[in-house]
C-alpha cells in the first residue's frame, strides 16, 4: 500500500506543483509581488487543493478517527514549515543563484517532498488498524 499511496501523494504534488508555478509567474507578473509572497501564495492555495486531492483520493481507503477540520489543520500546520522553507529557497534560488522561477520552484519541491509524505502519510492520514478501531469503539 506504501507504494500506491506514494505514487497518488506524487500525483496530487504534481498538481499542487502545477497551481504553484502557475499563480507564482501571475503574482509576479500581473501584480508585480515579490517573489516570497508571489511564492508563498502559490504555495498555500496549491496547499490547499493537495489537502482536499489527499483526502478524497490518496488516503481515502485510510482509517483514522480524526474530524475533517482536525486533518486540515494539521495538515496545514505541518505544511507550513514547507511552505515557509520552500519560499526562502525560490526566493534564494532566484535572486541569489539567478535561477528563473520554475528552476527554483524545482528545487525546493524535491527538498520538501520527503517532509510532506512523511507527515500526510504516517501522522495526519495514519491508517490505524482494526484493534485500534474497536479499542476506540470502547
Amino acid at each position: 500500500m506504501l507504494r500506491y499511496d506514494f505514487i497518488r501523494f506524487c500525483m496530487v504534488g504534481g498538481l499542487g506543483f502545477l497551481i504553484n508555478i502557475l499563480l507564482l509567474i501571475l503574482f509576479r507578473r500581473l501584480f508585480g509581488f515579490p517573489i516570497f509572497v508571489s511564492q508563498f501564495l502559490g504555495a498555500e492555495v496549491a496547499l490547499f487543493s493537495n489537502f482536499v486531492l489527499h483526502q478524497q483520493w490518496t488516503y481515502k481507503n485510510n482509517k483514522n478517527d480524526k474530524s475533517l477540520s482536525s486533518l486540515l489543520v494539521q495538515f496545514h500546520l505541518t505544511s507550513w514549515p514547507a511552505i515557509l522553507g520552500s519560499s526562502f529557497m525560490v526566493s534564494f534560488g532566484a535572486s541569489t543563484l539567478h535561477f528563473n522561477s520554475f528552476t527554483a520552484l524545482v528545487v525546493s519541491s524535491i527538498v520538501v517532498l520527503g517532509w510532506n509524505y512523511f507527515w500526510s502519510k504516517f501522522v495526519i492520514w495514519k491508517n490505524i488498524t482494526n484493534k485500534e478501531v474497536m479499542e476506540l469503539s470502547k
